[in-house]
């Protein structure tokens, strides 16, 4: 299992972020998507090893609104 740390620019209200958590979860090979509640611009994502998730999620992001910056992978 791999994971990626990404940077959303915007604050975003809790239920906002539930949407954000629930568009991830459909990304193919996403298994969790977890938020800090102290830091709520960071988001955790684990997805499975020999797939190239990380574009796909910034890229389904950025088709939300969003502005994601991967800042850990």
């Amino acid at each position: 299992m791999n994971t990626v740390q990404v940077y959303i620019e915007e604050t975003l209200n809790a239920s906002r972020l539930q949407d954000v958590k629930d568009i991830m979860m459909t990304i193919p090979h996403v298994h969790n998507v977890e938020f800090n509640d102290e830091l709520p611009h960071d988001i955790l994502v684990e997805f499975d090893a020999n797939y190239n998730v990380p574009i796909t999620i910034v890229e389904k992001l950025e088709s939300e609104g969003i502005h994601p910056d991967i800042i850990s992978a």
